[in-house]
């Protein structure tokens, strides 16, 4: 089993509010790598030939991209979250 499959499997026992904690860390992963692209475009091919599951999920990130449980800012996602577990 690849870490995608593990992810994958690992989340779907869990209760939608911590999937949705789930995403909005993999949307933070993904911006965070899109500027690392961004700044060096040789890295996105060069991090899916190195380590293809991290690959995947990059895709898979990049699917979350418009989904309705992150049209806020992710920041603000983050900072309530943190507020949600004080």
């Amino acid at each position: 089993m690849n870490a995608a499959e593990k992810v994958y499997e690992l989340v779907k026992g869990m209760p939608e509010e911590e999937v949705n904690q789930v995403l909005t860390f993999i949307e933070s992963l993904q911006q965070k790598t899109q500027l690392q692209v961004k700044q060096n475009p040789t890295l996105d091919s060069t991090a899916k030939q190195a380590d293809p599951a991290r690959g995947l999920l990059l895709d898979y990130a990049g699917i979350l991209k418009d989904s309705p449980n992150f049209n806020e800012d992710p920041i603000e996602l983050q900072r309530r979250m943190r507020d949600e577990w004080s």
